[in-house]
């Protein structure tokens, strides 16, 4: 057995902090996507086929064209149900919401049709959410079907837009009901619970026939006979689809097949998170408490490929395992030891100059009152990239030489990314200013280097706060000096506003995750107006953030750095679920009119943007053709070929393109080109601003007779008051929003001014 070490390679205490770390991620489910990830990697690679006992007979687009104008009348599905009765089918599931054909002259035709399956035909109990409803509300099958018929349930459960779990069994108005995955696999149920899919089937192999060859007797009892049909739609008319993990979008249907398939290979359970999270948890302790110690990462890494196949095992057997607790804890811990080693190893010299790097000057006595300056050179991964052979040896050698005439003899530090550092003792602050500017003097003078001169400019930061350890002094001076970079300046002393706004910056992901989930952020929604008319068109949405101690925070500041953090996807798809959201609750109302959104072109990169936006329109039943996207940031567009792709898929799914703040930035002609916009919205600056600069006047003009001339709407913003917008008309500007026509509002309020109650807040 390995001998007891004396000492972990980490501190009890982080490694104390990484276990209790992971079990509060096992608790809240933040892992989960770890899980998920597994999972629809084992459907994407899971090639089992299907029992074959179950047959789908599908309405889909051929049937469709056997009905008078697309309907698909009761006569017809009284068709299909005799066919496959007469086929000799063990038993029929309807897949059908019939609330709707109840009034149809020839609906008992499929009332009687269904009578003479008797108890072979299962009918299905629908399950709907209204917007803004508590609870759940169940339909079921009309009485006129008669006693012999059973109703199940065809609800399935979605998270994060996909279909990972089944219902057994529902209560619904205070009776179990099963789920027509239960009554497929003959499964008794005791009560109402879910099961995880069985994702390793091949949904290729479920063997799926249209309605139009059962009921023209091309598919008949040697496809049929001692099967379990399920008749249900696939046409793209019914929207009945569904995100099966692991393998894209399937017909609806076909969750109700692999479910049954699941139950009929046995019970599916579900062990959670805590075996792997303790056998992952053992193991590590026993490694980092012996000599094992020197092996960690490749049993690290052992451990993790263990619990990724144990996971695969144990789901073949119907046995749902959460790993991504135990994943989190391998990576917190391997982590800290990294980091631990890498401490250890660090040479406190800089290999480069031969200077003290900055762990030698954090590691050593404490600064008290001196000042500590930091220098960087600018552009210096640039400079290092084109100087040839030793030349970036040369290049930090003399810059190293001048900056230590302004060391004043205590000892100057160089770390790796061309920045430079000193202490000025507290006697010579008064002098600081006029060092560095002579010190800037000096680089004036290019440097030589080989056969070539080169201009180096260099910044400074200096911090002179006396609180904080050497690390957070030194820190900050590095990110005044980086201030400096940005604004040109020679040099920028820290200030405690600084420090407040990196702590901002570096905990934005949390407190936007904290805001999301408490409802700080939200959505306000501007009306759009058509100015000929004065008629409501259109409503923008625009996301809001009410912090609980910094107030409301400008968009323009809590969006720039989302897209830095790589936060904004998310935070694009709460305002597009809301927006579409609230775009279908006004359509419910009869409020028909369009929703606007904007979206930042870094999202157009992403793969799975049109699908996610698909799934949203189609979760609340919303045309695309009352969404419009609004792009900006144009020049990123121009030189993605995805973006442009991404723009001409969401162009043909309907959804209406917009380009935003036209005039401003990147936008130009050669965009126009690119894009097949349906409208161009004109930045507010020209437009608050046309009335009194000609150039501003011209520039609003003619965007809008290019509008017209492209075919597409003009769309002035920041309209403030009633002579401009008298202008714009004047010009025949088509739609117009600002504050003079409604300021951005709840969306309560919006609802209470468009069914004309005076009320309104602006946000």
């Amino acid at each position: 057995m390995p001998l007891i070490v004396k000492k972990m390679i980490i501190s009890w205490r982080s490694f104390a902090l990484s276990v209790l770390l992971c079990v509060v991620v096992g608790l809240s489910t933040l892992a989960e996507p770890l899980d998920m990830f597994v999972e629809a990697a084992i459907g994407r690679l899971g090639n089992r086929p299907v029992s074959g006992d179950i047959v789908v007979v599908a309405l889909d687009e051929r049937s469709l064209l056997m009905a008078t104008g697309a309907d698909f009348t009761p006569t017809l599905h009284a068709k299909v149900v005799d066919a496959v009765n007469d086929a000799g089918a063990k038993r029929l599931f309807l897949d059908f919401d019939y609330r709707r054909r109840v009034n149809d002259r020839d609906f008992p035709k499929l009332t009687d049709a269904v009578k003479r399956m008797k108890d072979r035909i299962v009918l299905a109990v629908m399950t709907h959410v209204a917007p803004g409803q508590r609870g759940e509300s169940f339909f079921f099958p009309s009485a006129r079907f008669g006693p012999d018929a059973k109703p199940a349930s065809i609800a399935w459960q979605s998270e994060y837009w996909q279909a990972w779990n089944l219902p057994r069994a529902i209560i619904a108005e205070g009776k179990l009901m099963p789920s027509f995955s239960s009554v497929l696999a003959n499964k008794p149920v005791a009560r109402a619970e879910s099961f995880r899919l069985d994702f390793f089937y091949n949904t290729d192999t479920i063997k799926l026939y249209s309605a139009a060859d059962v009921i023209d007797g091309r598919v008949g009892r040697k496809e049929l006979a001692g099967k379990d049909v399920i008749f249900a739609p696939t046409a793209s008319a019914y929207q009945d689809n569904a995100f099966l993990p692991g393998h894209d979008m399937v017909p609806g249907v076909f969750l109700h097949v692999i479910g049954a398939e699941t139950l009929k290979r046995g019970d599916p359970i579900d062990i959670g998170w805590t075996p792997a999270l303790a056998l992952s948890l053992a193991v590590l302790l026993l490694t980092l408490t012996t000599r094992l110690q020197h092996w960690f990462t490749p049993i690290a890494l052992g451990v993790t490929v263990a619990l990724i196949a144990a996971k695969v095992v144990l789901a073949a057997m119907l046995v749902t395992s959460s790993i991504g607790a135990a994943l989190c804890l391998i990576a917190a811990i391997s982590a800290n030891v990294s980091r631990k080693r890498r401490r250890a190893s660090a040479q406190r010299e800089n290999p480069v100059s031969g200077l003290p790097n900055f762990e030698a000057l954090r590691g050593q006595a404490p600064f008290g009152s001196a000042t500590v300056i930091a220098a960087r050179i600018v552009n210096f991964e640039d400079l290092a990239a084109f100087l040839p052979g030793e030349g970036s040896q040369q290049l930090v050698d003399q810059v190293a030489r001048r900056l230590a005439l302004a060391s004043h003899g205590t000892q100057l530090h160089h770390d790796l990314d061309g920045s430079f550092a000193w202490l000025v003792p507290y006697y010579q602050h008064s002098q600081i200013e006029g060092h560095l500017a002579g010190l800037a003097a000096l680089f004036n003078a290019p440097l030589t280097i080989g056969e070539l001169k080169i201009d180096v400019a260099i910044a400074f930061g200096v911090n002179d706060e006396f609180e904080g350890s050497n690390a957070q002094r030194l820190a900050a001076a590095l990110v005044a000096a980086e201030k400096s970079i940005r604004t040109r300046a020679l040099w920028t002393k820290y200030t405690p506003r600084q420090k407040e706004d990196a702590g901002w910056q570096l905990s934005f992901h949390s407190q936007l995750e904290d805001a999301l989930a408490g409802g700080d952020i939200w959505v306000a929604f501007q009306p759009q107006y058509e100015i000929a008319t004065r008629r409501v068109v259109g409503v923008e949405a625009l996301a809001r953030w009410t912090h609980p101690t910094r107030g409301p925070i400008p968009p323009d500041e809590f969006i720039v750095q989302a897209e830095k953090s790589q936060d904004i996807y998310r935070l694009t798809l709460f305002v597009m679920d809301q927006a579409i959201r609230s775009a279908a609750q006004l359509r419910d109302r009869g409020l028909a009119i369009n929703m606007s959104v904007n979206l930042s072109a870094a999202l157009l990169d992403h793969g799975d943007l049109v699908g996610t936006i698909r799934v949203m329109l189609t979760a609340h039943h919303l045309s695309p053709e009352m969404l419009t996207i609004e792009v900006t940031e144009t020049a990123q567009i121009e030189n993605s070929r995805q973006a442009r792709q991404t723009l001409a898929q969401l162009r043909r799914t309907g959804i209406r393109l917009s380009i935003d703040d036209y005039g401003t930035g990147q936008s130009n002609l050669e965009y126009l080109t690119e894009v097949e916009a349906d409208e161009i919205k004109i930045d507010k600056r020209f437009v608050m601003t046309m009335r009194d600069s000609q150039r501003n006047f011209e520039v609003v003009k003619s965007t809008i007779d290019l509008a017209h001339r492209l075919g597409a709407v003009a769309v002035a913003e920041g309209i403030e008051d009633a002579p401009t917008m008298a202008l714009l008309a004047q010009l025949g500007c088509d739609v117009g929003q600002g504050y003079h026509l409604g300021k951005p509002q709840l969306f309560s309020e919006l609802t209470a001014n468009l069914l004309g109650h005076p009320h309104s807040r602006s946000a």
